[in-house]
């Protein structure tokens, strides 16, 4: 990929973390929540990285996604499958996006209190 080019992708990508804390007897159900989330978070062609951990009743997950447009369709198809069962499993402690969010990505981060970075330097590897 032309570094130009590749610039460009890496400063209109959008990468947040989330960090969730477990509700006592949902580690569980939310587990299964997961594999239903990476399954179709799988194929969606905008998603860079999605990776998921639990430790210590905390879920902790990185999401990266390769436009403002990827970003709001997968959170979109989160509200309307998955939103519910998440929620339901825990209370979410921090959210912490980096790169430039449209509005439309704004307005439906903020509803998990999500703290915004904005990027001064960027550095990824193509394959």
């Amino acid at each position: 990929m032309e570094l130009s080019l590749l610039k460009a992708h890496i400063m209109s990508s959008i990468l947040y973390v989330i960090e969730l804390k477990i509700n006592e007897g949902k580690e569980q159900e939310l587990r299964a929540l997961i594999d239903e989330m990476v399954a179709d978070t799988g194929q969606d062609e905008g998603t860079i990285y999605y990776h998921w951990a639990i430790d210590n009743g905390i879920c902790r997950t990185v999401e990266h996604y390769d436009s403002n447009e990827s970003t709001v369709r997968h959170l979109q198809m989160f509200g309307s499958k998955f939103a519910e069962c998440y929620m339901a499993a825990g209370e979410v402690l921090s959210c912490i996006l980096y790169g430039e969010p449209d509005a439309a990505v704004k307005e439906i981060m903020d509803g998990f209190g999500t703290q915004y970075m904005t990027t001064v330097g960027s550095y990824t590897r193509a394959k």
